[in-house]
């Protein structure tokens, strides 16, 4: 068709003329094509999937709004970074009022959600959530989460979408439903005047149990610290990863699990109090090993040692290590849900708190697992810096860090590994 009125126009029109019309349509052709492919804003202005309204309409909409912010509430450095930091820079830069709401489990946040969801409630309190893992995956299934956004936000060309442990939670992809903000990885903690060589395998493990007996004692599961270092364990006595990150198999698992049940039955006697009880908690373990009790302790956030320390709670020999093979690590999200009032002002507070600046303070002021989740490779080199600080003597550096990163198995595994623990181990 657009051949025929070229043709015709030709025919019928002077040189000058024909050649300027042709110009005109051919640019019209190109701009149509640019429309229909989805041609970039650029990256200060991208479009979001709330109405595809480029980044800009949505801080115009979210300036003089309060953003309702639900998160587990037990960690004072990061309550601490959300109120003293975060909130205060949206509230400058963007008119954004955060309201920290405290959860003492992101699973009743969830089961909100999925009331709302089930009595038709289109307009519900949360606007943003701290989620991950499971609950993640929960809210997937009835379908409870808004988006795909995460990948449309400004700050998210900083991040490395392909990263097994970005674009994957607990082994469930992400796709957009999910801006990451936080990474934490599993670190051994131990006194160095007390421990000169510390275990760096699983049979290393099991050597220096029994010959310091007493002095080790790692969290009962379902604690999560507990649950993480016995699927720690559960990947160094079988010696496999890959398989954890797909669907559970329950005749798989069989097959691996009598080792494992095998090597924690046969570390117990040594353990403390005789493994005749393990503490309760990852809090009670620092609680012993602050007083003498034990020599080693664990933790999920790999700047913890380096903040007690600080704090004059942990001996100032303290230092962190990773195990033979690398560590468990996860990361940290912020999702929305689908009825959120302001899904506005939740997309420009989750791009803030992925900022340089913003990641680059939460790390410096040990947050949650303390880790950023951006690609340090992707920054200007000016940025770049701010992360390549050497730590205090008890925490390790980043690039160790994250050169030494496993990812979590899916959650079949994990409720078969902590599950198996209980009934194999703990009860047994």
């Amino acid at each position: 068709m657009l051949a025929e009125v070229i043709g015709m126009v030709k025919r019928s029109l002077g040189d000058e003329f024909r050649r300027l019309l042709l110009v005109v349509l051919l640019v019209a052709g190109m701009i149509f094509l640019l429309a229909a492919c989805g041609g970039g804003t650029g990256s200060g202005d991208q479009a979001s999937s709330d109405g595809q309204r480029p980044f800009s309409a949505l801080e115009r909409e979210a300036r003089g709004t309060t953003v309702n912010f639900f998160m587990y509430g037990g960690d004072d450095a990061t309550n601490s970074y959300v109120d003293n930091f975060i909130a205060p820079r949206l509230e400058e830069e963007h008119g954004i009022t955060v309201e920290r709401t405290p959860v003492s489990d992101t699973a009743d946040v969830v089961n909100k959600l999925l009331n709302e969801r089930q009595a038709g409630d289109d307009e519900g309190t949360v606007d943003l959530v701290w989620i991950n893992g499971e609950n993640f995956y929960t809210g997937s299934q009835a379908d409870l989460w808004f988006g795909p956004w995460a990948e449309e936000l400004p700050n998210a060309r900083y991040i490395d979408w392909q990263d097994p442990l970005i674009k994957k939670d607990f082994g469930y992809p992400v796709d957009g439903y999910e801006a990451p903000w936080s990474q934490a990885q599993f670190v051994m903690v131990y006194d160095s005047a007390k421990v000169d060589d510390p275990p760096r395998t699983v049979d290393e493990l099991r050597e220096w149990v029994r010959e310091n007996p007493g002095r080790f004692a790692y969290p009962a599961p379902p604690d999560y610290t507990g649950s993480a270092f016995v699927l720690q364990i559960f990947y160094g006595v079988t010696g496999e990863v890959e398989p954890y990150q797909e669907a559970f198999d329950e005749a798989a698992f069989e097959e691996r699990a009598q080792e494992f049940y095998d090597y924690m039955n046969e570390i117990e006697p040594d353990l403390w109090r005789g493994g005749e009880t393990y503490p309760k908690t990852v809090a009670e373990l620092d609680g012993l090993y602050q007083n003498g009790e034990v020599d080693m302790t664990m933790s999920y956030n790999p700047y913890l040692a380096q903040r007690q320390v600080a704090k004059g709670l942990f001996p100032e020999t303290t230092r962190t290590y990773l195990l033979e093979g690398g560590t468990l690590s996860n990361t940290n999200y912020v999702a929305i849900p689908f009825n959120a009032p302001n899904k506005a002002g939740a997309q420009v507070a989750a791009n803030f708190m992925q900022s340089p600046e913003a990641q680059a303070e939460m790390q410096r002021t040990h947050v949650v697992g303390g880790l950023t989740t951006l690609d340090l490779d992707r920054l200007p080199e000016e940025r770049r810096r701010e992360f390549a600080g050497t730590p205090d003597e008890a925490a390790l550096p980043l690039g160790e860090l994250q050169d030494n990163r496993l990812p979590e198995a899916r959650t079949g595994w994990l409720v078969a590994v902590q599950d198996g623990w209980i009934e194999n181990v703990q009860r047994r």
